[in-house]
């Protein structure tokens, strides 16, 4: 390319790029997604391009641009290395990785299976409807089993949609990029292998031996490979101070070094690297960088999406405008079976794959009207143009299967685009997402009537002090008097019920904001504020779905342990390793705190906001919610710092230090303000403060038995011994977790432990009735001092923390403390005599 071909280059890119930022208003406007005016625009300029070559007359620059476009098209080879990277690693950075976990079997169904389903069922279609070879249909149907979600986001977004099926969609179009690369890279081998040519099929023979081996070699080294390469880039990036452009250059970095190592040095999957690295960038950039850092580098990948989609929409589209005057009958009917397939695949997999692991209980339930928008928002872009134009440039094609692919898989995505996208709007108002429901009409109508008679008295005080200060006069005629609220109509009258249902809604939106203060005045790491934010949007979808009884519902839900916690739990059990449990402790420690500051303010913001919204009755039964809510997280967090009360102390200021840091920042962005310090001196005062940020940013460390002996001084049978026999007694204790629900002990196992109890409840049951067991018991002893059975079950009431005493130790320790013996051995016979057995 000369010098001059690259000036015109940059020239018709520019265009290019004006004429798309031109068409955002405009999309806005006419409430369409923005790719469907690309293509029209982009139609467009094939069109003319086409008839500025026809003329043969000289336009000066814009033949150049029109000729560098041509180009740019042709130049196909550059579309998988040039575009894919940014395109794949934006969709990574930007989704909720904690809330993608939460719904990891509904991604996984839309994201695998979906994919598998649709390239099956769109080969069989086009193969019934053409005859072409059922290898070039299947490369067909990998094209097109991608899905770009935009549209369906919007609209959910527009409707106040639950916030998991954005994160479906968003999950959804993510994996299935990288699925359907992954099954278009092997259908190309495929169909080489089938076209016979012996230099083609010795190339790509040791490609297909074991499709499946070659496959999970494939899948698994990208995995690992984009998961290493992320983790160096993230002890990179916390390095590289304030510099936003230091920063996005080492990420823009990663992802092309991802893609070109792994696909081309490595043969192992490129997009599965890039992928898990956008996905590692995104679970641990937010706690390993500062908020404005992290907020300015997801601007730049969006500004680098939105870059690519357009250039890739708009010279597709020039490309099919080119060859829409050539497309014979064949094409039609293949579209149409595609379009066809396409479709039916997405309804099975939606109404008929989905419901099955609803039924499981693997997913909360989708209502059906969502899931009509998720099939008709079945709309593919920018990847699957990719592809077409990826199987376009591929030589090593026939130039039928090449035109084959890459037109049809063209024109299915400006089928999407100019049917499916074009009439979501029109679906949304059959299916009447469009209108408020009752429920919103009442809280619209109720917000409309308390703003009224809040601005007039705004506007009456301010006529008032006007009055008071120009003429003197101390009240006007209209201060007199308050103005009532009207009653709703009887049609949108709110029962009790609705009423509390808003008035949750109100209260869960308003603990997540809480939880972004604390994280905007740096008093919240980023990963608790991802945690806690998580955790507000579900409860968010809960009360929305099933009122009163889904916000308890969710609430016990957040009590009981999770997947990791009890992974924690069987490796410090079985293998004595501390160091994830202690962890997941931690977590629980700061997360409860925070939660029992922000209930407080949930507290005061019921009082003052919600009565006049929606009547005391609901105020008061919404303050039982948060005082039952206070009350659980009090007793977790008490059962915590019995436990752990240095642990509990040093986390505490920690937060204050946050606070106070916060403060003095503010107060010297003032004195710079006004002049009383000048930049010199505030640079320095701003240095001593991130030295104070820094000293505490990692959270002290949490060791399990770091206050064993503390523990053991608290059980009164203990409470005798001296420092030595504490000591010794520590050495043969070990630090227990039991969790809610928990059965410590089953009836009519062989004894192996006896317990102590240092912060929480267990319940013994037996045969006949069943006791409670506090702080400061113990039990497990009398099967261990008869060498019996159990005989009865002890069954943990909530987190319980126990020291545990092996049979051996057990033994010794009565053999050299004789005091000890003596005072087990009295409890064991008063629990014998009495009517309620509980030493088991």
């Amino acid at each position: 390319m000369t010098v001059s071909d690259s000036i015109h280059a940059l020239l018709a890119i520019a265009m290019v790029l004006t004429l798309a930022s031109l068409l955002v208003p405009l999309a806005d406007r006419l409430r369409l997604p923005h790719t469907v005016l690309l293509a029209i625009a982009g139609m467009g300029l094939g069109f003319l391009g086409t008839y500025i070559n026809a003329q043969g007359h000289d336009f000066g620059p814009i033949a150049d641009i029109f000729t560098e476009l041509d180009r740019l098209e042709v130049a196909t080879d550059i579309f998988l290395p040039l575009f894919l990277p940014p395109l794949l690693f934006t969709a990574g950075l930007t989704i909720d990785v904690r809330r993608l976990f939460d719904e990891v079997f509904a991604v996984l169904l839309l994201a695998i299976v979906a994919v598998l389903v649709c390239i099956a069922v769109v080969a069989g279609a086009v193969h019934l409807a053409t005859g072409m070879d059922i290898a070039v249909c299947l490369l067909l149907g990998a094209v097109v089993s991608t899905t770009d979600p935009a549209a369906v986001i919007g609209i959910f977004r527009e409707v106040g949609a639950p916030k998991r099926l954005s994160i479906l969609a968003e999950g959804e179009s993510l994996l299935n990029d990288a699925v359907a690369i992954a099954a278009f890279g092997f259908f190309i081998t495929f169909v080489l292998r089938q076209g016979g040519d012996p230099d083609v099929v010795r190339s790509v023979s040791g490609d297909v031996t074991n499709p499946l081996v070659a496959f999970a070699r494939e899948f698994l080294g990208g995995l690992v490979f984009g998961f290493g390469l992320a983790r160096v880039a993230m002890l990179i990036l916390p390095r590289l101070g304030e510099s936003d452009a230091a920063i996005a250059s080492v990420t823009v970095s990663l992802a092309y070094a991802a893609y070109v190592l792994a696909d081309h040095y490595l043969h192992v999957s490129g997009v599965i690297a890039v992928v898990v690295a956008a996905l590692t960038v995104a679970a641990y950039g937010p706690t390993h960088l500062h908020p404005r850092r992290w907020t300015a580098l997801k601007q730049l990948w969006t500004q680098l999406d939105f870059w690519s989609n357009c250039l890739i929409f708009i010279l597709a589209s020039m490309l099919a405008a080119t060859v829409l005057p050539k497309i014979s009958w064949l094409y039609v009917v293949a579209l149409a079976a595609v379009a066809l397939g396409a479709f039916v695949a997405r309804i099975i997999v939606v109404f008929g794959m989905l419901p099955v692991l609803e039924m499981g209980r693997l997913v909360e339930p989708v209502d059906r009207r969502y899931k009509v928008i998720l099939v008709w928002g079945g709309l593919r872009g920018a990847v699957t143009i990719v592809l077409a134009m990826v199987a376009a440039s591929d030589g090593r094609l026939s130039d039928d299967v090449r035109e084959f692919a890459a037109v049809l898989a063209t024109l299915f995505v400006l089928f999407t685009l100019f049917v499916n996208a074009t009439t979501l709007g029109v679906v949304m108002r059959i299916l009447g997402l469009d209108k408020l429901t009752r429920l919103e009409l009442a809280l619209r109508d109720r917000v409309l009537a308390l703003s009224r008679i809040n601005v007039t008295h705004h506007m009456q005080q301010i006529i008032r002090e006007h009055n008071a200060r120009v003429e003197g006069i101390d009240a006007d005629p209209l201060s007199a008097g308050d103005e009532s609220i009207d009653a709703a109509p009887a049609e949108l009258a709110l029962d009790p019920e609705e009423r509390l249902t808003v008035g949750l809604v109100t209260l869960c939106t308003q603990e997540r904001e809480l939880y972004l203060d604390q994280f905007e005045q740096q008093t919240l790491s980023r990963r608790m504020v991802a945690t806690l934010m998580a955790r507000a949007d579900r409860l968010v979808d809960a009360v929305r779905a099933r009122g009163a009884e889904g916000y308890q519902e969710t609430i016990r839900a957040f009590a009981l342990p999770d997947g990791t916690f009890r992974l924690a739990l069987w490796l410090q059990r079985r293998l004595g390793i501390d160091r994830l449990l202690t962890k997941r402790l931690a977590d629980r420690f700061e997360i409860l705190m925070v939660q029992q500051d922000v209930l407080a303010e949930l507290a005061l913001f019921n009082v003052h906001s919600i009565g006049d919204l929606l009547g005391a009755d609901t105020e008061q039964r919404l303050g039982e919610v948060i005082g039952d809510r206070q009350g659980l997280v009090a007793l977790a967090l008490h059962a915590l710092v019995l436990q752990y009360p240095g642990y509990a102390e040093s986390i505490r200021d920690r937060q204050l230090e946050r606070a106070a840091i916060r403060l003095e920042a503010a107060e010297y962005a003032r004195r710079l303000r006004e002049s009383i310090i000048g930049r010199e001196v505030y640079a320095d005062l701003r240095r001593r403060l991130n030295k104070r940020r820094d000293a505490i940013a990692d959270r002290p460390a949490l060791h399990l038995g770091l206050e064993l002996q503390a523990m053991i001084a608290r059980v009164p049978l203990f409470a005798g011994l001296d420092k030595a026999g504490l000591t010794a007694l520590s050495r043969r204790l070990r630090a227990v977790v039991a969790l809610p629900n928990e059965k410590i002990i089953e009836s009519g196992s062989r004894p192996d432990a006896m317990y102590f109890i240092a912060a929480g409840e267990v319940t013994v049951e037996y045969d006949g009735g069943s006791a409670q067991l506090r702080e400061g018991d113990f039990f497990g002893e009398m099967g261990l001092l008869d060498n019996k059975p159990r005989n009865a079950d002890v069954i943990s009431d909530g987190y319980s923390h126990l020291l545990a005493l092996s049979k051996g130790d057990f033994n010794r320790l009565l053999a050299q403390r004789p005091e000890i013996r003596t005072a087990i051995a009295a409890v064991a016979a008063q629990r014998m005599a009495a009517p309620t057995p509980t030493g088991t």
